[in-house]
């Protein structure tokens, strides 16, 4: 072909190939947006048949096309994708830095093929990204162990940094109390009040309160700070003494050693009293049980000798090391025959409690065990402090023996998801709805604020939902779905926002029904939005995990050694045979008149015994003595007479001293040896159980990180033994006066 026929054809020819290249580009699209924020999502081919292949290439998308499937209603519109939260400028020192959990991605290049004109952008800013921290123990030890080293270098703006660290990952991690740290706080606390540095002190024990506000020691403590530096700062001290005792009496890691306390000096005082009553007793009439027994021997038997038979017979229990009710039943059982019916209803009430104490002191071991129980770490677990990671390690080998309860694990999920082991807690979610075998509203919850923290809001919606639909009480489902809608709300078209603040309100309105306190709940700022503080996670009840402090163990060890102890012997049989003695004891006491017991005469104190005088009638009550001097006039001559009565006054007044000093050294000691059993029981009760807790005041059950001050239990005991020691003594006076 000539040159000059090519050279005109030449713009012809491309003319043709800009137009193809044309064409090729408008039926090529730019990825849409969902691709942008979602690389790896694919649209729905909704073409038809003849069009899938043509030239062994897919066919260009048609305009006009349905949306793909799966996306939802916010993706209508372009949303920009939001920025990685950074962490804002703190002067202090940074903890483990949370990491936002669904952070959309960009990708790295775009095409730059010509894109149509998108519609424009909402100008509310997006939703900000959920924010779980991943925190640990030994995270948490770093931060101590930095804020110990400003602290020991004097650096005292460092180590106010590193506290403000500290708290701020208590409240991140959502974690109740530190107690480990409160605990090394005040031991510092306590060194400096010695060295003479209260300031100092009162500035850690104040630290302490901060990190852990729930523990009783750390209250204590500070009270007792603030009224060693000035005690007229009532204002000060006495609300933390408050504070102390109404956590004391909330947690149960605390509660309950004190109600084991409680409940053995309760034991102690009732057998203590048994043995007061029945000593006393058993004091005011062993004379007339010697003259009985002397008439068991031949008469030429001496009265020394009858008396040492009796010593050892009567102390033959105690030489045997039968036990203490044994030594009880054999003095009650000696002296019965001489007892009113008061005084032998008493003692023998008092004598067959006392048989049961091995049973009491049983039960309340295994009602107030807690420390050592799975129990415990389920409570480390909930509170969500410092070695948390240990209990979750001990549920986890419990879980691998097929042992762990749904408590167990319920707790380890959430102790996990909110320290931000999201994949963790998932699993222990699953593995506590498998134990559990059906649907639980908590646990629902808690599962659904692990999905939106790892970024799936529409599971979690659903999962919230179905918690609220299985517990129509529980606040945290419909209050957490409020905050959904409402992040839905700022990522929406602006057509809808409308509808989804609409749902996001009538929602927050059923939760702050069922739950007032969340009126003017404050969330989370939007550069730092976190999981833990946005979300409502509910804790496992107080009933399910007192139900796994099994104390069996702790009670029948207690009741082994109390039986070997008051009865010698051990099983039912052995807590059965006091309560029969006493009830025979008691049947043999109302025949003393058929079996010719002596009685105490009412004036000197002799016995009555009508084997050494049968002119005395069954009903006498005076001695042959004092019948001939007081009864019969002329008999006795007046010398004699006089003697006698002398002899009367003089066993009057002993009697009246011994009762006071009775009275003295126990309160209702002495109206039990004047005649009044019933009264003089109670008081004797109430005076040895203050003296129980005097006795006791360290505790049998130690709490864990100290105790509450001794001054609480020494105050009440004072105000209740001071006022009882002096009416009873006053009582015992008026009554020998009359």
């Amino acid at each position: 072909m000539p040159h000059s026929f090519c050279s005109r054809l030449l713009p012809l020819i491309l003319c043709l190939a800009l137009f193809t290249a044309a064409k090729a580009t408008a039926q090529i699209e730019a990825p849409s947006l969902i691709q942008e924020v979602d690389p790896d999502t694919q649209p729905a081919d909704e073409s038809d048949d003849s069009d899938v292949y043509e030239d062994e290439e897919p066919g260009p998308r048609r305009p006009g096309n349905k949306k793909p499937k799966g996306r939802n209603a916010e993706d209508d519109e372009p949303v920009a994708a939001p920025p990685t939260p950074t962490t804002p400028a703190n002067p202090s020192p940074p903890g483990p830095t949370p990491t936002p959990t669904a952070t959309p991605t960009t990708p790295a290049a775009t095409p730059t093929a010509p894109t149509p004109a998108a519609p424009a952008a909402p100008t509310r800013a997006p939703p900000p990204p959920l924010l779980a921290p991943r925190v640990s123990d030994a995270d948490l030890l770093v931060v101590w162990d930095n804020w110990k080293e400003a602290r020991n270098k004097g650096d005292a703006p460092g180590a106010e940094q590193w506290r403000k660290a500290l708290l701020k990952l208590r409240d991140e991690v959502a974690a109740s109390d530190f107690d480990a740290f409160s605990v090394s706080l005040l031991r510092e606390a306590r060194a400096r009040r010695d060295k003479g540095d209260l300031n100092g002190a009162v500035q850690l024990a104040e630290s302490a309160a901060a990190l852990s506000p729930n523990l009783p020691y750390a209250r204590f403590s500070l009270a007792d700070l603030y009224a060693r530096r000035q005690i007229t700062s009532v204002d000060r001290y006495a609300p933390e003494i408050q504070a102390g005792v109404t956590a004391l009496m909330k947690d149960p890691r605390y509660l309950r050693p004190a109600l084991a306390d409680l409940g053995a000096m309760g034991l102690l005082a009732l057998l203590a009293t048994a043995v007061a009553v029945v000593g006393v007793l058993f004091v005011r009439r062993v004379r007339y049980f010697v003259h009985d027994f002397h008439h068991l021997f031949p008469r030429g038997m001496g009265r020394w000798q009858s008396l040492a038979v009796a010593v050892t017979v009567l102390a033959m229990p105690f030489l045997l090391r039968l036990g203490i009710l044994p030594v009880l039943l054999v003095l009650f059982g000696a002296v019965v025959l001489y007892l009113t019916m008061a005084e032998r209803a008493v003692a023998a009430v008092l004598v067959a409690l006392a048989g049961l104490i091995p049973l009491a002191g049983g039960h309340i071991a295994r009602a107030t065990a807690f420390a050592g129980t799975v129990a415990e770490d389920v409570y480390v677990l909930e509170r969500g402090g410092f070695a948390g990671d240990d209990a979750v390690a001990r549920v986890l080998t419990r879980h691998s023996e097929k042992a762990a309860t749904f408590a167990e694990l319920f707790a380890v999920g959430r102790y996990q998801g909110r320290r931000g082991q999201l994949e963790e807690a998932v699993t222990a979610y699953k593995a506590a709805s498998d134990v559990l075998g059906r649907r639980n509203a908590m646990l629902l919850t808690n599962y659904a604020n692990v999905l939106l923290a790892s970024g799936d809001a529409e599971a979690a919606a659903r999962l919230y939902q179905e918690a609220s639909q299985a517990d129509g009480t529980l606040a945290a489902p419909s209050y957490n779905l409020a905050q959904i809608y409402r992040r839905r709300a700022r990522a929406v078209p602006d057509n809808e926002v409308g509808a989804e603040l609409e749902r996001a309100a009538e929602t927050m309105t059923v939760a702050q029904r069922l739950d007032s306190t969340l009126v003017g709940r404050d969330v989370p700022p939007d550069d730092r939005m976190l999981v833990n503080q946005l979300l409502l996670s509910p804790t496992l009840p107080r009933s399910e995990m007192m139900f796994l402090a099994d104390g069996s163990v702790a009670g029948r060890r207690v009741e082994s050694q109390l039986d070997r102890v008051l009865l010698g012997a051990s099983g039912m049989t052995a807590r059965l045979y006091p309560a029969v003695l006493v009830v025979l004891l008691f049947l043999w006491g109302s025949a003393r008149d058929r079996l010719r017991a002596s009685k105490s005469c009412d004036k000197c104190g002799r016995p009555v015994c009508r084997r050494c005088d049968p002119d005395l009638g069954a009903g006498a009550f005076m001695c042959s003595q004092c019948t001939n001097v007081f009864a019969r006039k002329g008999v006795v001559p007046e010398p004699l007479r006089a003697r006698k009565q002398a002899e009367v006054q003089r066993h009057q007044t002993w009697m009246g001293r011994a009762a006071l000093a009775m009275g003295a050294l126990v309160s209702g000691a002495g109206h039990v040896f004047a005649g009044l059993p019933i009264r003089g029981a109670i008081y004797t009760f109430l005076f040895l159980l203050a003296v129980s807790v005097v006795v006791l005041r360290d505790g049998l059950l130690k709490a864990p990180y100290g105790d509450a001050p001794v001054y609480l239990k020494l105050l009440p005991v004072a105000l209740l033994l001071l006022p009882l020691y002096l009416l009873s003594l006053r009582g015992l006076r008026k009554r020998q006066a009359q």
